[in-house]
Formats: C-alpha cells, structure tokens, sequence
C-alpha cells in the first residue's frame, strides 16, 4: 500500500497542507522556520569589538542576543579548505532554498568546516542509529558536505532552541539536534506530524556573510517505529530522515511529484533530481574565512 506523506509549507506557525487519500496513511514533515528554532534575535547583529580576541581588533564582530545578553559570534576552527570535495552539478530539477542571498543564492554550512551533531537517543526505535547514519550518509553524498558524530545528549527538543550553549556544547555553535520524541513530549508532533527540521541562519564572525547553524531534528518515534514495522518500512523512514537533513541543511519545498523535497507526495522515498542540484549547490557555498 503506498503511503502518502504530506509535508508542510514553511512557517513558523508549524501548519501545513493536507492531502488524506483513501486507504493511505498521510505523514506532515515540517520545516521549522529559523525563528521558531533559534530562541535569539539575530536582528541584534552590531558591529565591534572582541577585546578577548586581539586578532578581532581593527575588525567588524558580529554579536547575537541569547537570554538578553549580547554574545560575539563564534569564530571558526582555522581551515584550509573544503573538509570533503564539492559535489559537481550533474542534474537540473526543481528545488529551493530556505535561505538565500538577494542574488538567489543558497546559505547554507560552512562547507570547510564538519557538521557536528548530537543524538539525543530516548525513545529511539531499535533501527533508529541505522536511519540516521544512512541518512546522513545519503546527504553528506549529495552535498559534499562533512558531519562529525559528537556523540549522545540529554538536550531535550523545544521549538526555540539556544544556538550557544557553553555549559553543554562549549563556545561555538550548538552542534545539530537529532532528537526522538513523541507528541506527548513535543506536541507539535501530534497528529500526522512525523517531523521537524530546520537551522538558523546566522553571521559569520566578522559579521561579513551568512551561514546555517546549531540545526534541528526530531523525529516522531511512534510514528516511524510504525512505519518501521511495514515490508518495506526502513526505506520509507530513512526518506523521511532524508527529507528532514535536507531542511536542515538548507532546502525548502517545492511544488513537484517527482521531488523528495516535495510538501505532499506518494512513494517518492530517493533524492529526484532537483534534490540533488540543490544540495549539490547547497553544499558549494564559500567557507567562512
């Protein structure tokens, strides 16, 4: 029986469409939109000084508001290039960006520097580190960009989510969120909703350029613990994982069948082709210096 996985618009008001056909069992993936994740003002930006950090002097610094206190932006680690070569452009489909510069291009991770996530792993069903290592897998694939396994947390999911978090994580960004949880927990995975995902946008230290940070996922463990159970019920959990990590990456939703990314569709469970041009350009974005 093919299963009919409705996905939402974008909005921070976390609705999204619906589309129930007989016999089918609809799922609604969401996108949180960055406001509904950061718990900062990022509109706080303002220029200055890091008199901590001498090599910041004489330069711009960007500064965020958490917990109404002005904090510099993390600098990044040193690099010297791409952590993992660039995915060439190899297809042409539809896809879209969350963000995007006023030149229409994507902001996405830093591609010079690893994507470190956390897991937090209670209520995980028992092929829940499998779906997420393969979906990481598949996005890492696509995009050129490199994730690092920081390893478990006790962090639980909210929809506003501190992007510093020195006492957990250290001074840099939060590391990306995979959570499990039920409605019961998060309500807004009630109903048909069996997944959130989305990353702030922030600005790079010297407050020059834009980057994706201190992403989001949660994932609906008695919902896919369900799908699980079907024939063919780890290829369809390990698309919904896939579609979530690409929000999280940067892509949004698009109007197309044939697309992964597509808000409501049956049976799509691989990357179409616009999905991967546009992680593949997503991943291509310039290193924060």
């Amino acid at each position: 029986m093919d299963r009919q996985i409705a996905r939402s618009a974008r909005s921070a008001a976390l609705t999204g469409r619906t589309g129930r056909g007989a016999g089918s069992r609809m799922l609604m993936i969401l996108l949180l939109g960055a406001t509904a994740i950061t718990g900062v003002a990022l509109a706080a930006q303002s220029r200055g000084f890091d008199l901590t950090d001498p090599g910041s002097w004489g330069r711009g610094r960007a500064f965020v508001d958490i917990d109404g206190r002005a904090v510099a932006v993390p600098r990044p680690t040193p690099a010297t290039g791409r952590v993992l070569p660039a995915v060439p452009v190899t297809t042409s489909g539809r896809h879209a960006f969350v963000h995007s510069t006023t030149d229409g291009d994507p902001i996405g991770y830093d591609p010079c520097r690893a994507i470190r996530y956390v897991v937090r792993t209670d209520g995980a069903p028992a092929a829940g580190a499998d779906l997420v290592r393969d979906a990481i897998a598949q996005i890492s694939a696509a995009s050129g960009l490199a994730f690092v396994d920081a390893g478990t947390t006790e962090e639980e999911p909210a929809l506003e989510r501190t992007l510093i978090q020195p006492e957990r994580y250290g001074t840099g960004w939060a590391p990306v969120l995979i959570a499990w949880a039920t409605e019961r927990e998060m309500p807004s995975l009630a109903g048909d909703v069996a997944g959130l995902g989305g990353s702030a946008m922030v600005p790079g230290a010297s407050d020059e350029g834009q980057w994706l940070a201190a992403g989001r996922l949660v994932l609906d463990s008695e919902d896919l613990g369900t799908i699980l159970t079907d024939p063919n019920g780890y290829v369809e959990a390990r698309a919904i994982v896939v579609h979530e990590l690409a929000h999280v990456v940067g892509l949004d939703h698009v109007d197309d069948p044939t697309e992964l990314m597509n808000p409501t569709t049956t049976g799509i469970v691989q990357l179409g082709q616009g999905d991967r041009e546009g992680l593949a350009l997503v991943g291509a974005v310039a290193c924060e210096p």
